[in-house]
């Protein structure tokens, strides 16, 4: 096997291996048996075809390919131990000849990653109170969807459920796609719609037919619509009033499954919030330091590791579709988009996913992070406790993901510690 190799870049190498026929050999042989248990041949069993007779029946480049596809594999494994690199990713091999066998694979290795002044980057995590305007939210949010609606005759009035008719038109009176909607339910005050729009149909009663005018925000979804005037005739078709469920012990049982007093429910809740809260305070800690850390990173990406991050990308949205009932081919036809342009779309992100991860595992090295065995196993039975509680026993390849998992969070939240006031 003669094997050279080069250096593109500081993020990938080059490497073309050449197999003499006599080590071609083995893997001709190798195929030529895979094949003659698919040849069917006269006089012979199904499978019990032998190999010399197989050959007989099969063309030369047929069998070519297919032992082609058998030796690279094998071979580019112990030709890239041979040569000592350490490939972050699985390398991009291309044929070049196929008499003899000629191929060259690109492979990804660890890059150089410079972080500029990075003692220098500092954060600080803000307090994580739940006050009581929290807590009447919330508690708010379970009375409205446990409430009890009844039509009344009067005119709208804010917390009111109604259903209406509406049909959006531009400033001269041409009909606007997507503007248009019967028997739309919305409760009045909960801007589920246009800001602007509700609070025109308070004083509106059944029946009542009216029109207003709704400027969009200029940061609008829809780009089309940003800062653009509509004008909305409306018609309402039903008025119920909201009835709002006491915080007694009947509606307590039915939020929380227990029976419990309003001042133990009261602590519980607030419990949930404090650790919600404190999540997301730890999730903005975590961006900001990122952000930093990301704005002074230097770092030469290879290619074909940015494919292969696009790719991890595109299962992610896949299962993410597949979760929801959508099937990725119907996604992809009514957003009119190719798997082209996922790779297009995400390429930015997915480059600043990598430059992410290089520039912590740089950090890590930097700084000796580590962890102990005693700790992650610690972390690990404290997890192992909690989905015991779920009544769920992982399997040992999932326990084993978990720490790794847990390895990765002690070591970032080491780190994380370094540099936060």
């Amino acid at each position: 096997m003669n094997i050279t190799k080069s250096a593109v870049n500081k993020a990938e190498i080059t490497m073309t291996v050449e197999l003499t026929e006599m080590e071609m050999e083995k893997y001709y042989q190798m195929a030529l048996e895979k094949l003659s248990k698919q040849v069917n041949v006269k006089g012979f069993r199904p499978g019990k075809v032998p190999k010399d007779v197989a050959e007989s029946q099969l063309e030369p480049g047929y069998v070519r390919a297919h032992a082609i596809d058998m030796a690279v594999p094998p071979t580019s494994v112990d030709a890239i131990k041979q040569e000592g690199i350490e490939p972050v990713a699985r390398p991009q091999i291309k044929v070049l000849a196929d008499n003899p066998l000629k191929y060259e694979a690109i492979i990804p290795v660890y890059p150089e990653v410079k972080i500029k002044d990075y003692k220098k980057v500092t954060i600080t995590k803000s307090q994580a109170n739940v006050t009581e305007e929290e807590m009447d939210s919330e508690i708010k949010k379970f009375q409205t969807y446990h409430a009890v609606y009844q039509d009344v005759d009067r005119a709208a009035e804010l917390g009111d459920r109604v259903e209406i008719d509406f049909d959006g038109f531009d400033e001269t009176g041409v009909p606007l796609e997507g503007t248009n909607s019967k028997n739309h339910p919305l409760i009045l005050g909960d801007n589920s719609l246009v800001p602007g729009f509700e609070e025109q149909l308070v004083g509106m009663k059944k029946s009542e037919e009216k029109e207003i005018s709704v400027t969009f925000p200029k940061d609008y979804f829809h780009k089309p619509f940003q800062g653009k005037v509509v004008k909305f005739k409306v018609k309402v078709n039903r008025i119920e009033k909201r009835d709002l469920p006491g915080l007694d012990a009947e509606f307590i049982k039915k939020v929380t499954g227990k029976e419990m007093s309003e001042a133990d429910f009261r602590k519980e809740l607030k419990e949930n919030l404090q650790k919600s809260k404190e999540m997301d305070v730890q999730n903005k800690l975590e961006g900001e330091f990122l952000d930093q850390i990301l704005a002074k990173t230097e770092v030469e990406l290879s290619h074909t590791l940015i494919d292969e991050e696009i790719a991890y990308m595109m299962e992610e949205q896949k299962d993410h579709l597949a979760s929801k009932g959508i099937n990725w081919d119907d996604y992809l036809s009514a957003t009119k988009k190719t798997e082209k342009d996922f790779h297009d779309d995400n390429h930015q992100e997915a480059e600043k996913r990598l430059k992410v991860r290089f520039a912590i595992q740089e950090l890590y090295k930097l700084e000796k992070i580590e962890v102990s065995d005693a700790e992650v196993e610690a972390a690990f039975q404290d997890e192992m406790k909690i989905l015991a509680s779920m009544n769920y026993e992982p399997k040992i390849e999932e326990q084993e993901m978990l720490k790794k998992r847990l390895t990765n969070k002690l070591k970032f939240e080491k780190l994380l510690g370094l540099f936060q006031k």
